[in-house]
């Protein structure tokens, strides 16, 4: 089974934000409305549709997709889709480092983002249309303070899904591996400005760093080590784009012993300098 990107090409993603939108009929129609079998190991997405029609298979099990619906497909989830020539609406990719932080804001709903899911807009089409629309408008164009209206309008949507799920089950109910991972997520969320290593976590949790590194290709796709990465660099983007923090403060602030060091790392996951990206977010601190 194919595991990608985004659709195989890392340069689409918004260099401001941790997330991709584009209207549903763009890549259905590039495809002849039939998107085959394929998973992603670093991002979720969710399918708004506002017209027309269509199929998706998720892991193997078929869902109905009629309009208005939200379809939430995790990471990881192997799915496909038979779209409807009418289909109307918005396909939003979140970055893994954006889905674990609001599945740690929505605390007892977190299981949102873990399993497939189809959600009939019902009385709030509008409403959500909106949302998905604005979303989809920001993304296209600069404008100041971009990310943070985009994280905020993400954020709007994964509550309203939260409010149509039912309660989540309790940990006993979890598999072993799913609670250690639940543990690290929030270890990473604790700790990851202390400079942390794995075979810290791993000490932590009461497992060996290899086990730990298992569990986390198992539910997120991706090394213990790049989750980690994943959250520090969310945290050096926010800084740099919403505070006057001098970059060697920031790196300090997040466990590097040298501003170059955090630069070096900086640039590599992100193809630019700290200070670069300061100046294309389009912020006051900017």
């Amino acid at each position: 089974m194919p595991t990608v990107a985004f659709y195989g090409d890392a340069a689409e993603w918004s260099t401001s934000a941790l997330l991709h939108s584009e209207p549903l009929i763009e890549r259905t129609r590039l495809h002849a409305f039939r998107i085959r079998p394929h998973r992603h190991s670093s991002l979720a997405q969710l399918f708004w549709l506002a017209g027309g029609a269509g199929v998706g298979r998720f892991d193997g099990e078929p869902f109905e997709l009629v309009a208005p619906c939200v379809a939430v497909v995790p990471e990881l989830c192997v799915h496909e889709f038979e779209w409807g020539q009418d289909c109307d609406g918005f396909a939003l990719s979140i970055a893994s480092a954006l889905v674990h932080d609001l599945r740690r804001q929505l605390g007892g709903q977190a299981a949102l983002f873990a399993e497939p899911a189809v959600f009939d807009a019902g009385d709030d089409r509008e409403y959500l249309h909106g949302l998905f629309a604005r979303i989809d408008d920001e993304y296209a164009k600069s404008r100041p303070l971009k990310e943070a209206l985009l994280e905020s309008l993400v954020r709007a949507v994964a509550i309203w899904l939260a409010r149509q799920s039912r309660p989540t089950g309790t940990a006993e109910s979890a598999s072993r591996s799913a609670v250690h991972f639940e543990r690290f997520s929030a270890l990473v969320e604790a700790r990851h400005r202390e400079g942390w290593a794995v075979a810290d976590y791993a000490k932590a949790l009461g497992i060996s760093p290899a086990h730990l590194n298992a569990i986390c290709r198992e539910r997120s796709g991706s090394s213990a080590l790049e989750l980690i990465h994943d959250r520090v660099l969310l945290s050096a983007r926010r800084e740099l784009a919403y505070t006057d923090k001098s970059i060697a403060d920031v790196a300090a602030g997040l466990g590097f012993s040298e501003p170059s060091y955090f630069t070096r790392f900086f640039k590599r996951r992100m193809g630019m300098t700290p200070k670069q990206y300061r100046r294309r977010s389009g912020t006051s601190a900017g």
